[in-house]
């Protein structure tokens, strides 16, 4: 199957890249920067400008400008996700995935509910607010241009990277340092994504081309984790248990008084957690799910 990709230098893309290509699916590598036609990567610019020998089944965005843009950077994302749109034509293209984030719905809280697709898009960050135009703007486009479109929204993906949040947690699990927490990280619930459940996802979608067609759908593991229960987690996967020392509920309450460190807290020790039933109904996976 031809499958192109944008984004495929960054860290989940050039990890998809290359299990794309071991599930023997022939990759078309969109790049903003880099152009190398021997090895199948090719500009924006080229694909609208040239006769390209390639009918894309899928086309799959990953590409974003970063996922800590500022305001002034809202508009190069979008006009990222017009360009892609643009590209449908040139490859032949019916069927476009697009990597959103679950940050159109917000940020966490210390409210215990279970997010749908239906729930309120309220973004907090400059990040979020791009992105849920992005999909205001895909949608659209793709009712117009009659091409079927899949937004996935994504929580944070469990891949040990040293210049991911998630890879510093893990360096630190890994050093045998102490970390400090509270109890309320034993209890709070989130939602992460492990990669290779993106991958079997991916896998199951572009076997069943037939029954793809436009959804909006959360895409995470069925269980959400607490802040402790994840650096357990990353413990167990190298066999070292984390050093986690609890400090004093009582400065837990002194910190929540102060706003910024209440951000921080919530940050750390708040709630996120999706629902993922839609994707089991849509998709029939129970065994992943």
């Amino acid at each position: 199957m031809n499958i192109a990709l944008t984004g495929s230098s960054g860290l989940i893309g050039s990890h998809l890249l290359s299990d794309l290509k071991n599930m023997g699916h022939n990759v078309l590598c969109i790049s903003s920067s880099e152009s190398s036609p021997e090895e199948n990567i090719l500009l924006y610019e080229e694909l609208n400008s040239k006769n390209i020998d390639f009918d894309a089944d899928f086309l799959i965005h990953l590409a974003t400008i970063n996922s800590s843009l500022d305001e002034s950077e809202i508009p190069i994302e979008i006009d990222l996700i017009k360009k892609v749109i643009n590209l449908m034509q040139s490859l032949k293209c019916k069927n476009l995935i697009f990597f959103s984030t679950i940050k159109v719905y917000g940020d966490n809280t210390f409210e215990k509910k279970i997010i749908d697709e239906d729930f309120p898009k309220n973004p907090q960050c400059f990040y979020g607010e791009a992105k849920a135009k992005c999909e205001e703007v895909l949608i659209n486009n793709a009712l117009e241009n009659k091409f079927n479109s899949l937004i996935l929204r994504l929580p944070p993906i469990l891949i040990n990277h040293p210049h991911s949040n998630l890879g510093k947690l893990f360096q630190l699990v890994e050093s045998g340092l102490p970390i400090p927490s509270f109890r309320v990280g034993d209890s709070n619930q989130r939602s992460f994504l492990s990669y290779n459940l993106l991958t079997s996802f991916l896998g199951e979608v572009l076997s069943k081309k037939d029954l793809f067609s436009s959804n909006i759908l959360n895409l995470s593991d069925r269980d959400p984790i607490s802040t402790n229960g994840l650096l357990q987690r990353f413990g167990k996967s190298i066999n070292k248990k984390p050093r986690i020392i609890y400090l004093p509920n009582f400065l837990f309450k002194a910190m929540m008084r102060v706003n910024h460190l209440q951000l921080i807290l919530c940050k750390l020790f708040g709630n996120f957690h999706l629902s993922t039933s839609k994707l089991r109904d849509a998709y029939k996976l129970p065994k992943y799910y």
